[in-house]
């Protein structure tokens, strides 16, 4: 399909390798986006002597015709808003809308307006979708929140408005999508630590995220991820903000165990400095694993980290 009438800038804000949210890009030609016309009625913007009754059946039409419009990838005229990035059509629609399901329509990705608005970095637009009622708990075809799209993209502008802000209280709505997770077990915290994002981690930290709260696969808790991650900064974060030292995956193992077989020094020492014990498990466990080391020469040194595989990296 061709790409005319796309967004300047959409090219550069376009996640590599993902199967973006490009899926309305053609669908409009040049110039066809346009604001909504206003429908006159009494007040100062609307002068005597222009009658409603010769301009309403027209605004009403065009109303109709925009709002039904869906193209053959499932956008509506919102999402061409968002994607094209058009503020004052997104108004006009808006201002029809608000409060209404049409907000919250998804696409042939399962994407909403909302979502296509963090993907591409608009926390304008996230603001106003927001206030018009664009719910926070929807997921993708991936499973991700928009929350979690706000932390796989590194878009911390766009969380805030997610997160209703730093001096309002968070909404049972927005509580939930902190604990929400995607198709791979992943609440928006795991993703913000597998990413290394330091800001993201902390806002969501701030804002009640679960800092022990394990993914399903192998049972590893933010902390074991952080480690894993190799980044004493998130996982000093974790730790202030309640993380336990002693977690267990599945297979029994604790984050110490993990920062021990990695390369990075500083991680078994701030682990040991905030309670994390050296259990004979893990010590039994750490002689086996040299053992096998030393007679598989051909083996990688460290096992890294495995993102969506639903491999166990321990």
């Amino acid at each position: 399909m061709a790409a005319a009438g796309a967004a300047p800038s959409g090219d550069a804000k376009r996640a590599e390798g993902d199967e973006w949210c490009d899926s309305g890009l053609g669908s409009l030609g040049e110039g066809q986006l346009a604001p909504l016309p206003h429908s006159p009625g009494p007040g100062p913007d609307s002068p005597d002597e222009v009658p409603a009754a010769a301009s309403e059946p027209e605004a009403e039409l065009w109303l109709r015709h925009v709002l039904s419009f869906v193209s053959e990838d499932g956008d509506t005229a919102l999402h061409l808003a968002v994607i094209h990035e058009h503020e004052a059509f997104l108004d006009s629609i808006l201002r029809r809308t608000a409060g209404t399901a049409y907000v919250d329509l998804q696409n042939d990705l399962g994407q909403t307006a909302l979502h296509l608005a963090v993907i591409l970095g608009l926390p304008g637009f996230v603001l106003k979708l927001r206030a018009a009622g664009a719910g926070v708990g929807l997921q993708e075809r991936g499973g991700h929140t928009a929350l979690h799209l706000a932390c796989r993209e590194g878009q911390p502008h766009c969380a805030r408005h997610l997160l209703g802000g730093p001096r309002c209280p968070l909404s049972e709505e927005e509580r939930a999508q902190l604990d929400s997770v995607n198709y791979d077990g992943y609440t928006p915290l795991h993703v913000a630590i597998l990413r290394k994002d330091v800001e993201l981690v902390q806002l969501l930290l701030r804002a009640g995220a679960d800092s022990n709260k394990a993914e399903p696969s192998c049972g590893r808790s933010p902390l074991h991820l952080a480690v894993e991650a190799q980044s004493p900064e998130m996982a000093e974060l974790l730790l202030r903000a309640g993380a336990d030292p002693a977690a267990r995956g599945y297979g029994g193992r604790t984050p110490l165990y993990s920062a021990r077989h990695r390369p990075d020094p500083r991680l078994p020492q701030l682990l040991r400095a905030f309670g994390a014990p050296d259990s004979s498990g893990d010590s039994e466990d750490s002689e086996e694993d040299e053992d096998s080391e030393e007679d598989n020469s051909s083996g990688e040194e460290y096992d890294d980290i495995v993102i969506n595989s639903g491999r166990c990296a321990d």
